[in-house]
């Protein structure tokens, strides 16, 4: 962007500030707004006090419809449970964004994984957008439509392992590409169609290395993983033997290994795309010679119950995360001089990227307790979230005792809620879940207050008996219900 289209003031150049955070979905920005625009503002030039334009890319993460699968008749469910939440949760951030930077431009980036029965976040978001006029660029309709065509063409090539033979390879990528001058041109090898839409090589030095010893990941192993293939079986492993001989398996080279996140090609793609949107929309001004005007906040909400709703969920005032989600971190410590008998610290996940408080015991009985320390004289109301999955799980009881402003009087402590919460769901998948635990309605917390979690015994049939706490939070109570 400042090669193409730099500023015209002397030395100046265009700024990009990374406050994103992987794995986050719109739930989990609203959650923590005021730590982003804490770690935004440090980051901004002393002569600004607004970012020009905020660019939004959740479509990976914001969809857990791919997540909640409910397969009916191979059919997925769209509007899962949570639709709704994840939904007001976009409302949340674009109305505080909005709010917070009157003067900067919004723009929805929206992607989509390989795994073709997930549904993109366009679905959640377009209403949001349509409510509040924010301009979406979609890498999906650029990029999925040909990979819809390479997909068919495969199958009417192979329609077992989506390979292909020698001949389709295409002379300088397709593109015309002069290989004398370009340096490392064989990435650019291509194949039934042109680069970057046809069938690329396996480049293992683009994996990073943790999961290099995987490998590449087909357009085979995409159709299959996506399970919308009934009336046979695919064969898709070159070293199990799975493709013929003299044909070749079909990676594509904008999307990474994994079927879900785009490669380095990719990531070039969605750049250009957002350039593109921002040299036309300059362009057109530039023609007509219009002035972009500022555009007003709707006089009624999309999906929240009122404007004062989306206020109060987009201030939490305490987060306290057992890892880190954006670059400034508070984090999830017990109580001190408290013990946390039975719970420890530890990542449970096979690349140990997923830390949490975590208690196993059968019998049950384990307990932590977490402190929420705030300015005395107001309503708080607080929050939990945990690991939910559909295996190994168990029951826990979650108390919330108010001290008001007398955090060291242990008798001045007063129970002010307790509920019994499952750690287990149907969904065959294990995510953050987000529990609250105070009622807007009650005094549950008035300042300082302390959240205790006890196991339950297993219960008969299951098959563990894990309790995994990731965030304790609080907001200022809503002054109406929620």
């Amino acid at each position: 962007m400042n090669y193409m289209y730099p500023l015209q003031r002397g030395d100046s150049k265009h700024q990009v500030i990374n406050v994103a955070a992987h794995g986050a979905d719109m739930c989990s920005m609203a959650k923590r707004l005021n730590i982003l625009y804490s770690d935004l503002e440090s980051n901004m030039p002393s002569t600004s006090t607004e970012p020009d334009l905020v660019i939004l890319e959740f479509a990976v993460n914001d969809y857990q419809g791919q997540d909640h699968l409910i397969t009916v008749d191979h059919k997925t469910s769209v509007f899962f449970d949570g639709f709704q939440e994840l939904v007001l949760c976009a409302e949340v951030v674009i109305h505080s964004l909005l709010t917070k930077y009157p003067n900067a431009a919004i723009l929805f980036m929206e992607v989509q994984t390989a795994i073709l029965t997930r549904k993109s976040g366009a679905l959640l978001h377009m209403g949001v957008a349509q409510q509040y006029q924010i301009p979406v660029v979609s890498y999906a309709e650029v990029v999925f439509p040909q990979f819809y065509q390479l997909m068919k063409k495969l199958e009417e090539m192979d329609k077992i392992s989506y390979s292909f033979r020698e001949r389709e390879w295409m002379q300088d990528g397709g593109i015309g590409l002069n290989v004398t001058e370009v340096v490392n041109a064989s990435q650019y090898a291509s194949a039934v169609f042109p680069f970057p839409h046809g069938c690329s090589q396996c480049l293992d030095q683009n994996i990073i290395p943790q999961f290099r010893q995987g490998g590449c990941k087909s357009i085979c192993t995409f159709v299959d993983r996506s399970q919308i293939i009934h009336d046979r079986k695919l064969k898709c492993s070159l070293k199990q033997g799975d493709i013929p001989e003299g044909r070749y398996e079909c990676f594509v080279p904008f999307l990474a290994h994994d079927a879900i996140h785009p490669s380095a090609v990719g990531h070039a793609i969605i750049s250009d795309l957002i350039i593109e949107a921002l040299a036309s929309a300059q362009l057109q001004s530039c023609h007509d010679g219009s002035v972009p005007e500022k555009d007003e906040l709707p006089l009624t909400t999309f999906v929240a119950s009122s404007f004062e709703e989306l206020k109060i969920r987009g201030d939490f005032v305490w987060v306290h995360d057992v890892d880190r989600i954006f670059s400034r971190w508070d984090e999830l410590k017990p109580v001190g001089g408290k013990t946390t008998s039975g719970f420890k610290r530890y990542a449970d996940d096979s690349l140990k990227q997923r830390p949490g408080w975590i208690a196993t015991n059968e019998d049950g009985g384990e307990s932590i307790t977490f402190p929420i320390d705030l300015p005395p004289g107001q309503c708080y109301t607080v929050y939990v979230a945990i690991l939910k999955s559909y295996v190994g799980m168990g029951t826990m009881q979650i108390e919330v005792r108010d001290y008001g402003s007398k955090k060291s009087d242990d008798s001045s402590a007063k129970l002010t809620a307790r509920k019994k919460v499952d750690g287990l769901w149907k969904s065959p998948i294990s995510v953050w879940s987000d529990v609250q635990i105070t009622e807007d309605a009650d005094q549950g917390c008035s300042g300082y207050c302390e959240v205790t979690i006890k196991t339950d015994p297993i219960i008969n049939g299951r098959k563990g008996n894990k309790v995994k706490v990731l965030t304790v939070s609080a907001r200022k109570c809503s002054s109406k219900k929620l």
